[in-house]
């Protein structure tokens, strides 16, 4: 039973000194260097103290070792970790900054400074080399514990005014006893693949169920997963055992002929998570891999990754139209509710309410109208409202039917609708847009396509105005954000009281 992650972190260090535990395209690190590294920066932040107690770190980096060693440094030293990828948006970027007032950044990647309003230290990756090249001895005897931050990420889109969600130490732990419990039953000392963005709190899938273990992390950068011809030539050659990821990524691969079982034969294990899996995928995945264990799992951010889990069979993809998001985890209950009150009857639709020792302690940070909107005490237990629709079936499994708003699911990001269309009225050529999901015949969203009032403009043809638009908001909006279509309109259909009838429009761009 893991009581203490940092403790059981040095532990499986200890344990697989001279084993590889981070692998970027060949590029490798030990254990021994990740507790060499991470003891280094803790005793330099207590030293220098330029973080106040118990104040977070913004780590601006993609997938590299110091990344996810300065998270294990900081949360030593009693620091949460807030990640923050490389090319995001910059008032994104801002507004995280302007909501957690960190005081340091740790930068592996160019952090531009000089674009942002902020007044904190900044450290490079040379910089945090030296420091870990100090070798500094150190015994945690302070680190993140209890309901103290773990770690904070910051949801709800790339520009506006993102939430941050503070994780607790005892929300990431009752998740890490799952992921290494029975209910998923993987081998201790397993390499797994590390593509997921440590921004999307779906990477502690791999990189803390891994350090847990003794596990390796092979760690694919975000120039490598968009380039397909590469991805496709460098997969078989990992040797991995373990797929965390999204159904649009593991979509992607089977795009691959050689992502299969003899080229990739071990290839054991498959846990997503982010976004709905479908019968079809998981048919084809079984196809390729006709032994492996795939695992459906559910959760918003605000409850520490995921809730509830089951392994899906060959007969539940080949018979259910829509897969189960399977059973809870212990330490959490999920119930579904309408109009205030619980539903208890079987497959009746509501909203999914979670409640227990994942969600979030104190809510949404430095944000208390949001907080009270959306957190609550049910039965005297910390509890959260999704916003996910879904139902309970008589078997006690659980299912999601969408969204009850506006926001949706696009490869694995969260979106909200009204916040694409505001970032889309920031570029100078448009007066008025509304953004609208087209969705697949498998209910997922495939991309997003912006109905568009324009300015009065010169442009020869749509195209020309589209390429200007798109040039217009590079800096932002990242990119899944941005619409792949735009049709240009005079007017939007309104509803009787006035109001853009959006269902309406997202209902015709579906037909």
């Amino acid at each position: 039973m893991i009581t203490d992650i940092v403790k059981s972190i040095d532990a499986q260090a200890q344990k697989h000194l001279k084993t590889v535990f981070f692998d970027e395209m060949g590029e490798t690190h030990t254990y021994q260097e990740l507790l060499d590294c991470s003891n280094s920066l803790a005793a330099w932040l207590d030293d220098k103290k330029i973080v106040p107690a118990k104040g977070p770190i913004m780590f601006y980096g993609d997938h590299q070792f110091e990344i996810v060693t300065g998270f294990v440094g900081a949360v030593k030293a009693g620091h949460a970790y807030i990640p923050v990828e490389t090319g995001s948006a910059l008032p994104r970027m801002q507004s995280i900054i302007n909501t957690a007032h960190p005081r340091l950044v740790i930068a592996i990647d160019d952090f531009p400074v000089d674009k942002l309003d902020y007044d904190g230290a900044v450290i490079n990756k040379f910089e945090l080399q030296q420091i870990f090249a100090q070798k500094s001895s150190y015994t945690p005897d302070h680190e993140v514990l209890g309901d103290d931050p773990f770690y904070i990420l910051f949801t709800s889109g790339t520009t506006g005014s993102p939430k941050g969600v503070p994780i607790s130490h005892t929300n990431i732990c009752s998740f890490a006893n799952w992921m290494r419990g029975d209910d998923f039953n993987i081998p201790a000392e397993q390499v797994y693949l590390g593509q997921t963005p440590f921004s999307f709190d779906v990477s502690h899938m791999y990189w803390l169920n891994a350090v847990l273990s003794g596990g390796t992390i092979k760690a694919i950068p975000l120039k490598v997963v968009q380039n397909f011809g590469q991805l496709f030539k460098i997969l078989p050659n990992l040797g991995i055992n373990v797929f965390v990821g999204t159904p649009s990524f593991g979509e992607m691969l089977l795009l691959s002929p050689d992502f299969n079982e003899t080229k990739m034969p071990d290839l054991k294990y498959f846990l997503f998570c982010g976004e709905e899996l479908t019968p079809s995928t998981v048919k084809r995945l079984f196809q390729r891999f006709p032994k492996a264990h795939i695992f459906n799992t559910y959760g918003p951010t605000e409850a520490a990754v995921a809730i509830t889990s089951c392994e899906i069979t060959k007969d539940m993809a080949k018979n259910l139209k829509r897969l189960p998001i399977g059973y809870d985890k212990p330490g959490v209950t999920t119930s579904i509710w309408k109009d205030g009150k619980e539903v208890t009857t079987p497959g009746e639709h509501g909203e999914i309410i979670i409640a227990g020792d994942s969600v979030a302690p104190h809510g949404y940070l430095n944000n208390p109208a949001k907080t009270a909107k959306n957190f609550f005490k049910l039965n005297g237990v910390q509890a959260y409202r999704t916003g996910d629709a879904g139902f309970i079936a008589k078997d006690g499994s659980r299912h999601i039917i969408g969204r009850m708003d506006f926001q949706i699911k696009l490869h694995g990001f969260r979106v909200e609708l009204d916040e694409v269309r505001s970032s889309l009225e920031m570029s100078q050529y448009i007066k008025q847009a509304v953004a609208v999901p087209k969705y697949n015949r498998n209910h997922q969203a495939t991309h997003l396509i912006a109905y568009v009032i324009a300015q009065p403009n010169d442009f020869a043809s749509e195209r020309e105005l589209t390429q200007a638009i798109r040039a217009s908001l590079k800096d932002k909006i990242m990119d899944y954000m941005m619409p792949t279509q735009f049709v240009y309109v005079d007017s939007f259909p309104t509803s009787a009281n006035g109001k853009i009838a959006v269902k309406q429009m997202i209902a015709e761009a579906n037909k």
